[in-house]
Order: C-alpha cells, then structure tokens, then sequence
C-alpha cells in the first residue's frame, strides 16, 4: 500500500517565543510509524527573508529520515522576496507559498501584500496558500480574553469566532480574482 503524503506540518517550528515538539527525525518517524511517508513542511523566512528561511530550514531537516518537501511563507513583500519566490521556483523546487492573514505582529502580511503575492504566484505557476482569519480582529478578541482572565485553551477558540475566518475566506477570494 503506498504511504500517504501530509501537506500541513510544522517541524521544529520556531513561533512567538516557542517552537514545536517535534524536530524532523522525531516527527517524520512518528508519521512512518503511521504510514506517512512524505511531509511537506512550512518554512518560515528569517527577517522576510525566503533564501535565509530556506537555508535554516535546510539544515534542520538533515535529521530527516525520509522524504520531505517544503512550502515557504511569505511574511512581507518588496521587490527581493519578489526575486526570491522566482528563485524558490526555479532553482529550489518549491511551487507553493503561505499567506498568513492572522498572527498580528508575526506573521500577519496586509490585504496590499496579499495581493501582490498573487500576482506573483500566478506569474510563477505557483500555489498560493492562505491561512484566513481577520488577524486585526482576532488581536482584539485576544486583547478581549486577557482582560476577562480567559487565558487558557478555551481561549483560542472565544478570540476568533467562526465569521473571522469566513470574512477572511471571502476577503481572499475576491483578491485572488482581481
């Protein structure tokens, strides 16, 4: 029976001051273990940078233990992370990029940004991926629970009620037609 392929993983994942559980060998054999044989990780940029994000990512999956692919996220937009997707694309085999529209003041990039990554994914034949939640939103209901006193895992989920996401859905839809 061939293995199954897990395109959503965050292996070693350094975000908000914590980074995942699982590194690269840890997590790929658990997933094995399950029967997956391929995930495909998100590599973060350093400082908005794709090539640094790359590199970084590289080194840490020399623990692999089996094949493994990567989308890259793209975290702020000029004319050098434009070059950089090319390069990604063309040199790197990666052929889809993360938008995160949640995560204020980490990974949050603007509806601008948004849509100039877009552009360009479909300049490049690439898949553009969104993570949609209406991250100004969201930084309030946050600011919300903590002064209430609700800081545990219920939390999460009382900061970003359903029509966050699918005002965010629709927002990003309507970019990608333009």
């Amino acid at each position: 029976m061939p293995g199954g392929i897990d395109p959503h993983t965050h292996l070693e994942f350094e975000f908000m001051n914590t980074v995942t559980k699982d590194e690269f060998f840890s997590g790929q054999a658990a997933a094995l273990a399950g029967g997956t044989t391929m995930p495909i990780d998100f590599a973060i940029p350093i400082d908005g940078s794709l090539t640094a994000g790359f590199k970084a990512y590289e080194k840490k999956a020399k623990k692999s233990c089996m094949d493994y692919g990567f989308h890259m996220a793209i975290t702020k937009w000029d004319e050098t992370v434009a070059r950089e997707m090319e390069l990604m694309v063309k040199e790197k085999g990666i052929n889809s990029f993360k938008f995160f529209m949640a995560y204020k003041g980490a990974l949050m990039i603007g509806d601008e940004l948004l849509l100039q990554g877009l552009k360009k994914c479909k300049s490049l034949g690439a898949l553009a991926m969104v993570h949609a939640e209406n991250g100004d939103a969201v930084d309030e209901g946050q600011k919300k629970m903590i002064e209430l006193g609700i800081t545990g895992p219920e939390g999460h989920a009382l900061s970003r009620p359903p029509v966050l996401e699918g005002e965010a859905t629709a927002r990003a839809i309507r970019l990608a037609d333009l």
